[in-house]
């Protein structure tokens, strides 16, 4: 039976579906630009509609008990699995899990037989990740998060009420809050609006880094590097969801600061989320220790993101001054249309745009460092667009600044914060030759497929140009299925944030490399993932000052 499972097509089922009460399932490479155009303009408008037909191929697909993964035993299921000495998962993290499972059963597992844990499908195929997309409809659902959801909904309903954000809800209570926030943060022109402000914020950082290089006689960086660059994120994202500066890159700032204790409280935050939601866990029975942990984790933050909320709505209620509505804040767009609102949005924001942009700013500048070519060429751009290293990241710099995008996606190739997407079922399906019941709780592993080379060549290299579109033959990006590389995920429910990530990203990369000659000079990086996957060693980088 193993046998025929891994040989079984993985292209059975839909790549594409109508929100319009069809009878089957339509295969994407029959579909115009137009009728996608169109899929996307009507999601939301059958709010009621359930599509209970079974999909094509269904009757042929292998039954869902079936797919390979490892074997529950009885009563104790496979909980003992994560157990010290006997389990075969216990103490590796969540990557190194994807990469056993797809090497032992191929281009889908299944892993159940945990108390409070549904059974999870975790999926490797990239025609099978668009199939899935392609189905999740007007409100996608992610049954994850559910510690999240518990605070926000129980332990602090009396603070969040009834609006839990974009992360922690679902259906149309998801969408309508959604609906309310994508015309401001998903447009193009937010972004745009912040390109100032970041420019002066990065300067900040610049001028802690070249206190750092003189300090030391090589221009080592220090230790905590990265959390200097933590401390640029929270700076960076503050400015944006309050209006205001924290004072995150004070060069006296204090270990027990209110910025110092966000920021370990978010780092603290994410490693406590895989504890008690991605490993076996009791604390939907109890309240574990761990469980506890985290609230008090949570609890920081919010309290403190709560006093800097009122602190910039008081602020925006007392001026007085008019303003059209495109030289307004994101905050105050946002408190324009509900206070409530704006409460989550920020929250999100601020508790989402740490660790995760501080990561990825800090694997960039490390596979820069190490990779001088690269780092030239990149750097030949920025001389071009930028004429004295001073000169401010503008708009007119990001559109041509061709090299500096590639340098980005390839990083988030190599190192992007999430290994995958999580998504439930929405209808019946066929993945891979099996049948996936509506209500199952599935996994794509992209990450796992961007360090393969069957779909990037030379996939463990740091090769920008794989996405220029200049490049062609093997090694351009154009070459692999577009669903493989989905840093900010897909559809309705892509990352929020996205646009003005990518305004810090490139913004403060290219500063770095413009005023910067970055070298790495220790063993090659370490890197974790709990749950958030990132570098881990110390970001000891040597810097020296560029003359020009």
């Amino acid at each position: 039976m193993l046998n025929r499972t891994l040989t079984v097509s993985c292209n059975v089922g839909v790549r594409f579906i109508s929100t319009a009460n069809t009878t089957k399932n339509v295969d994407s490479a029959t579909i115009t630009a137009e009728a996608k155009e169109a899929y996307y303009k009507n999601l939301g408008t059958n709010f009621g509609v359930e599509d209970n037909t079974k999909p094509a191929g269904w009757d042929e697909a292998l039954p869902y008990k079936s797919i390979p993964g490892p074997k529950a035993l009885p009563i104790i299921g496979n909980v003992w699995r994560f157990f010290p000495y006997v389990g075969d998962l216990h103490n590796i993290d969540v990557l190194e899990m994807h990469r056993r499972f797809y090497k032992q059963y191929g281009k889908i597992a299944k892993l159940g037989g945990i108390p409070t844990f549904p059974d999870t499908v975790f999926i490797f195929s990239p025609e099978d990740f668009e199939v899935l997309h392609r189905n999740e409809g007007a409100f996608p659902i992610r049954d994850a998060l559910k510690a999240f959801q518990h605070y926000r909904t129980v332990v602090r309903k009396d603070i969040f009420k009834d609006v839990g954000g974009v992360t922690t809800v679902h259906g149309i209570d998801w969408y309508n809050f959604r609906s309310k926030v994508n015309p401001i943060l998903m447009q193009p022109r937010t972004a745009q609006q912040y390109a100032d402000s970041m420019n002066v914020i990065a300067n900040d950082f610049l001028a802690n880094v070249k206190r750092f290089t003189k300090s030391h006689p090589t221009g080592e960086m220090p230790e905590d590097f990265l959390n200097h660059i933590y401390r640029w994120a929270l700076e960076s994202i503050a400015y944006i969801a309050l209006d205001r500066r924290l004072g995150c890159l004070d060069p006296n700032l204090r270990r027990d600061s209110e910025p110092q204790k966000i920021i370990d409280s978010a780092i603290r935050m994410f490693y406590l989320y895989y504890k008690i939601e991605v490993l076996p866990t009791l604390w939907k029975v109890y309240k574990t220790k761990t469980f506890r942990e985290f609230i008090d984790v949570l609890d920081t933050m919010t309290f403190t993101f709560l006093k800097y909320i009122n602190e910039a709505t008081e602020r925006i209620k007392k001026d007085k001054t008019p303003k059209e509505e495109h030289q307004m804040s994101v905050f105050q767009r946002l408190l324009k249309i509900d206070q409530k609102v704006a409460m989550a949005m920020a929250m999100d924001m601020l508790t989402a745009g740490v660790d995760t942009t501080g990561r990825t700013t800090g694997a960039a500048l490390y596979f820069l460092a190490k990779n001088t070519e690269a780092q030239n060429a990149l750097r030949k751009e920025l001389r071009s667009l930028m004429p004295n290293k001073d000169s401010p990241v503008t708009k007119e710099v990001l559109t041509n600044a061709s090299y500096l995008r590639a340098v980005i996606k390839e990083t988030t190739r190599i190192a992007p914060i999430s290994v995958g997407n999580f998504r439930q079922a929405i209808k019946d399906m066929v993945l891979c030759g099996y049948q996936i019941p509506k209500g199952t709780n599935l996994l794509t592993c992209n990450l796992v497929l961007c360090h393969s080379d069957e779909y990037f060549p030379e996939a463990s290299q740091f090769i920008p140009e794989r996405w220029l579109r200049s490049t062609t033959g093997e090694m351009s990006h154009k070459n692999t299925h577009p669903f493989v590389h989905l840093p900010f995920g897909f559809g309705p429910r892509s990352c929020i944030g996205k646009r003005l990530a990518n305004l810090e990203l490139e913004i403060v990369v290219a500063k770095m490399v413009r005023n910067f000659n970055l070298e790495w000079h220790h063993e090659d990086m370490k890197y974790v993932c709990y749950p958030l996957y990132g570098i881990a060693s110390p970001l000891k980088l040597q810097l020296t000052e560029l003359e020009d």
